[in-house]
């Protein structure tokens, strides 16, 4: 396992693969000596035990006074620390990542095999492994350079949400045990879980930095950190995330060629919007902008699924035809109660209750960030509907029904954001993450000098009232308030400036809160934490 970053065909989340392991210290029968005569020494010719030549006859206790002269204590844990390194890649960004702090030890890789637990152990990325499965499965890929991780995979396999499919515990076990890559690369129940003090089985990935050994901490005092945050900072286009055109649909006919598309399409691509309305129409899409005109705005789009750290979200500016125009025009009748909305072909269909529809500034998406619609997120057209998720973009939109039908389908409206198995509350409200850099990144020639870092903190319909920043595991803490003309269809995007005093690992840990319509706080269930080395 550990750097040589093998491909698996599954995604390493839960697991519990039991070895069945025995130790026998072996009679003297079994040693081959003579009835009467003692056993060979267990330590004896290089065996675990004899590392540094000590091999003592008769109680310990009467050679204990070999074993200074054997190695010295600070030698023994220089030599270990120097022949267990952590080591280090280069991902897909191009940035250095060493997921495991260096200590004077060698703690973390002797003791804990760090190098050897949790997802990133063994898959390159995980959207990399979700490619390489057996059967099909979504991707939803950073464009950030900030990894997914197990808080991702939690948002859509807490529970049964899309009919059969069973809880993540469930899927991630089966898919690992008894596997054979699983097994030919040494995976164990620890390669994905630690053990606590209580006996209960954590999540290695949740709980690595409270265990690992040779990060620096800093007061708030001492890190003097100084923060700055904006609600306009648009994403840069190749760097919003991408997620799975058409659910269950071939990702062969996906349009996802930002570069060769028709440009013609939008000429010939009719839309539909009928049901229990007045007047239904068909229309091109250059004929809904030439008969509704177009509207501009700056939004957030996050995602339902986004975890704790999750770069699952961006801001773009969005220009498209109004819908509260369009509904004017063909008005649906009293009582209608929801719209469903269809993808090309049908397979992406979206039921929302009809106040999505009727939020000011939602539009049928023509352009983003001032260009013409990527095909990757959707062209000819899209539907964007500020300040709720991007699970509600429907992509390559073609028709959209009205209905007095009471019964709620689709996915779930915001305010129902799926829950942490084992906290029991929503994941990622509110949540933060570092944009700028992947968790582990290793910055050379870096010490002593001022760094900056940056990320966003968001609370779906919830305004982010404070952030606080901690780089000494949480004793103290720089606290970022926000101003009280909060736009709720936008990010808080900050940007934090640290000087390391010295080589070594640091973890900023990263605490968001939010208000709720009471008017009480609401605390991300886990803080965001992340790891930087400098030398």
């Amino acid at each position: 396992m550990g750097k040589a970053k093998t491909k698996l065909a599954i995604v390493l989340v839960l697991v519990c693969v039991m070895g069945a392991l025995a130790a026998c210290a072996p009679s003297s029968s079994e040693s081959g000596g003579d009835a009467g005569e003692p056993a060979a020494s267990p330590y004896a010719d290089g065996k675990v035990g004899n590392k540094t030549g000590f091999d003592p006859e008769g109680p310990y206790i009467e050679n204990i006074d070999q074993y200074p002269e054997a190695m010295d204590a600070a030698d023994r844990n220089a030599r270990n620390a120097e022949a267990n390194k952590p080591s280090t890649y280069t991902d897909q960004f191009g940035f250095t990542v060493q997921p495991v702090p260096a200590d004077p030890k060698g703690f973390n890789m002797t003791y804990l095999n760090a190098e050897n637990r949790g997802c990133l152990s063994c898959h390159t990325t995980i959207e990399d492994a979700l490619m390489s499965m057996d059967t099909w499965h979504t991707v939803g890929a950073m464009g950030y350079p900030t990894q997914l991780t197990v808080a991702n995979c939690i948002g859509c396999h807490y529970s049964k949400v899309h009919g059969d499919q069973r809880p993540m515990s469930s899927n991630m076990h089966g898919i690992h045990n008894g596997k054979e890559g699983f097994i030919e690369m040494g995976g164990t129940c620890d390669s994905c879980h630690f053990v606590d003090g209580n006996g209960d089985f954590q999540m290695w990935d949740y709980v690595k930095y409270d265990q690992y050994r040779g990060i620096t901490d800093l007061t708030a005092e001492e890190a003097s950190l100084s923060v700055s945050y904006d609600q306009e900072t648009i994403t840069p286009d190749g760097q919003i995330f991408f997620e799975g055109m058409r659910q269950g649909s071939d990702p062969a006919s996906w349009m996802t060629d930002d570069e060769n598309y028709d440009e013609a399409l939008a000429d010939s691509w009719v839309v539909t919007i009928d049901g229990e309305v007045e007047n239904p129409i068909e229309m091109t899409v250059t004929e809904l902008v030439e008969k509704f005109g177009t509207e501009t705005v700056v939004a957030k789009q996050n995602c339902l699924a986004n975890g704790v750290a999750g770069g699952w979200i961006y801001q773009a500016e969005f220009t498209g035809v109004p819908i509260s125009a369009i509904l004017d025009y063909v008005k649906p009748a009293e009582g209608v109660q929801q719209a469903l909305t269809v993808s090309a072909d049908g397979a992406y269909q979206l039921n929302l209750p009809i106040k999505y529809y009727e939020i000011e500034n939602a539009l049928l998406v023509t352009e983003m960030n001032g260009k013409t619609l990527p095909p990757s997120q959707g062209y000819p057209i899209a539907t964007c509907f500020p300040g709720t998720s991007s699970g509600y973009m429907v992509k390559q939109l073609e028709h959209i029904t009205f209905s007095s039908d009471p019964t709620p389908m689709g996915k779930m409206p915001i305010g129902q954001l799926v829950k942490d198995p084992q906290t029991g509350t929503a994941i990622g409200l509110p949540n933060s993450a570092v944009l700028s850099h992947p968790d582990g990144v290793l910055l050379e020639g870096q010490a002593g000098k001022e760094l900056t870092f940056e990320g966003y903190a968001d609370g779906w319909d919830e305004p982010i009232s404070k952030i606080e920043f901690s780089l000494d595991h949480g004793k103290t803490w720089t606290e970022v308030e926000m101003t009280e003309d909060y736009d709720l269809d936008k990010w808080v995007y900050w940007r934090i400036n640290i000087t390391p005093p010295e080589a070594g690992s640091y973890l900023l840990n990263i605490r968001t809160t939010s208000t709720m319509a009471d008017g009480t706080e609401r605390v991300c269930d886990r803080n965001t934490q992340f790891l930087f080395t400098v030398n």
